[in-house]
């Protein structure tokens, strides 16, 4: 049987199931369990402290007003290493060993792709995880997503930058797996649609630290126009290369490189790069006052600067926590899933698109923004795109 059909079944069987029939797992008299799978050790590990410290945030903000109808939540979190064998351990061990009511923001796409069908066989909600995947919200059963899916990207991409300049020669350096994959293929939908091609395509394995043949092959090939499914380390690492050997076309990130750490990491020659978006990274003098208000309060408690990956996290455990307050006092797995499908969270203080979940519709918004990197800050060039 196919892992489409066994997620069905799956679904079939919680439709069939009394609305207080799972509420035993995760959920006490006085708490609920949420777990997170986060890259501690790994080359993400910069971006799950981050999203650690706004998931926390708005945790400690909810349990210091009294939680969700009574019920302190409590985070437990597992390390992967950005390592799927590593993570499924860790999946395991929520699951079935802490027992966990949701797992929430889980760190990357290949993570959380390689570990949802434990969390779907122990009946434990999967929500918005820190990944960009069709797969992580197709078929819309029990799990929800609020990135918006490197397909999506790749396809917002393309039109972004065609309208600003029709005629280029299109490249790429992705990472080779889901990441790489489905960016790809958002990619080629849109050129196809444009009667475009991409000229030269090349891969790199994750982890990787030298990208010297992939940016000479570029380089030889004339690329003027080169996305990029990179993550942060490995972002910097190809502009460090094109420098050195002289190679200065227009470079476009996806979110997994769209972070304030990028300008601290690589410096100036980070200097120009463009990057689609679904969250907006925040500055302490930009924005409403509700922003620099939330940007101050977490500098106050962490005494560092926010960025985008903080904001993820700290919206991921609002939407989680609004959801459970609109399930009631009688917590249940059903009844969260019935919040969440007839929930909608408007344009706040983070600067998200307007989330809209339904029964037949699981990823929150398809829309992105494309920003670029001046003078060390990333500008919106562009509002938010339906590709």
């Amino acid at each position: 049987m196919s892992i489409r059909g066994v997620h069905w079944i799956v679904a079939l069987g919680l439709a069939a199931l009394p609305l207080c029939s799972l509420a035993d797992q995760g959920v006490t008299k006085n708490e609920i369990l949420i777990g997170t799978i986060q890259d501690l050790s790994g080359p993400l590990a910069a971006y799950s402290k981050e999203s650690l410290n706004g998931m926390n945030m708005r945790l400690e903000e909810v349990n210091a007003a009294g939680g969700v109808h009574g019920r302190k939540v409590r985070l437990l979190v597992e390390d992967s290493g950005y390592d799927t064998k590593k993570a499924m351990l860790a999946a395991q061990k929520l699951a079935q060993s802490d027992k966990i009511f949701a797992v929430a923001g889980s760190m990357g796409t290949t993570i959380a792709l390689t570990t949802q069908q434990v969390f779907a066989d122990a009946g434990v909600v999967n929500l918005f995880p820190l990944g960009s995947a069709r797969g992580l919200y197709e078929p819309p059963e029990m799990k929800f997503a609020f990135s918006v899916p490197y397909f999506q990207q790749g396809r917002g991409i393309v039109k972004s930058l065609l309208a600003t300049k029709a005629d280029r020669k299109w490249c790429s350096l992705v990472q080779d797996d889901d990441l790489g994959t489905e960016l790809m293929a958002g990619v080629d939908s849109a050129m196809k649609e444009a009667g475009k091609t991409v000229s030269e395509r090349t891969t790199y394995k994750r982890a990787a630290t030298d990208f010297s043949s992939q940016v000479a092959r570029l380089k030889s090939a004339g690329c003027d126009t080169v996305i990029l499914g990179t993550t942060l380390r490995e972002t910097v690492g190809t502009l460090n290369e094109a420098k050195k050997i002289g190679f200065t076309p227009q470079f476009v990130a996806t979110s997994a490189a769209y972070s304030h750490l990028l300008p601290r990491l690589g410096g100036a020659v980070t200097e120009g790069i463009y990057a689609s978006h679904s969250a907006t990274q925040p500055y302490a003098d930009e924005g409403s006052k509700a922003t620099r208000d939330w940007y101050a309060a977490y500098v106050a408690k962490y005494k560092e600067e926010p960025g985008q990956f903080a904001v993820m996290g700290y919206a991921i455990m609002d939407w989680t926590l609004k959801a459970a307050e609109k399930a009631g006092a009688d917590l249940s797995t059903r009844r969260f899933i019935e919040a969440m499908e007839t929930s909608s969270f408007p344009r706040d203080k983070l600067g998200f698109d307007t989330m809209t979940f339904t029964k037949t519709k699981h990823l929150g918004s398809e829309a992105i923004r494309v920003s670029q990197l001046k003078n060390g800050k990333w500008t919106p060039v562009s509002d938010f795109i339906t590709p």
